[in-house]
């Protein structure tokens, strides 16, 4: 074989050679970006406001997305315009007058609430689009942890909360919900005979502990059918970091 040829083989092998440890794992090339935490979209509906069925499908159709985490909070403050909701409980209520009080804003139903940032009207789906994808733009808050969530063996639930910084102790929530469509036959109220759908509906929300920077993880017994657990500065605070079990699936 001629020399010029020689190295022309060579010089072509160690380009391959170059190429293949590009993507061999641990090289510097092959690390990939960080996934993005999901975004929490919370959205605060009761059975007895006319407007909310619609803002109720606008919901069913956010959990769709992949990088959002969608739930849907019954609400009881207008159970005195003749229906009592069925799925309200008392501290979902006091879950947005926290969220009011913390963003300077009111209460109100549709409403929806954006990785515990922002507050919009879930009437107006271009403007809740617009927040929403603001939203989206803005970095991860430097120091989040990441989060994860499996279900264990004997079907209580675990979560992993990574190491961050953290401005003070923050709130560990654990949220059943029932991904649904769930129907509810109206039969009194603004909704007298109408039947409105509820998506990712939340039946549950306890707080399990503390998160102060270091890695941890917490379980609870039972958290069902699907469970998100989210990290959030206290009050009403901005959610740090979030995950759930039928995310973890798909």
């Amino acid at each position: 074989m001629f020399p010029a040829m020689k190295a022309r083989l060579l010089a072509a092998a160690l380009l391959v050679w170059a190429a293949l440890s590009a993507l061999a794992p641990g090289h510097a090339y092959a690390q990939t970006a960080p996934v993005r935490a999901p975004i929490v979209v919370e959205l605060y509906t009761s059975q007895g406001c006319w407007h909310c069925a619609r803002a109720n499908r606008f919901l069913g159709t956010l959990s769709r997305e992949d990088d959002i985490l969608a739930l849907t909070f019954s609400v009881d403050y207008w159970d005195y315009l003749g229906w009592a909701d069925t799925f309200a409980e008392p501290e979902y209520a006091q879950r947005q007058r926290a969220y009011a009080d913390a963003l300077r804003g009111r209460r109100s139903t549709p409403q929806l609430v954006i990785a515990g940032q922002r507050q919009v009207s879930a009437t107006d789906w271009d403007v809740a689009r617009a927040t929403l994808d603001q939203v989206r733009a803005t970095a991860r808050a430097a120091g989040a942890p990441s989060v994860s969530i499996q279900r264990l063996r004997n079907s209580s639930i675990r979560a992993v909360v990574g190491a961050g910084t953290s401005a003070g102790e923050a709130d560990v929530w654990f949220i059943a919900f029932e991904p649904g469509p769930v129907a509810v036959n109206v039969l009194a109220g603004e909704n007298d005979r109408r039947t409105l759908w509820h998506y990712n509906l939340v039946r549950r929300i306890t707080r399990v502990g503390g998160w102060s920077g270091a890695s941890a993880y917490y379980e609870q017994p039972r958290c069902t059918p699907e469970c998100v657990v989210i990290v959030q500065a206290p009050n009403g605070g901005p959610i740090l970091g979030a995950a759930s079990t039928r995310r973890a699936r798909r």
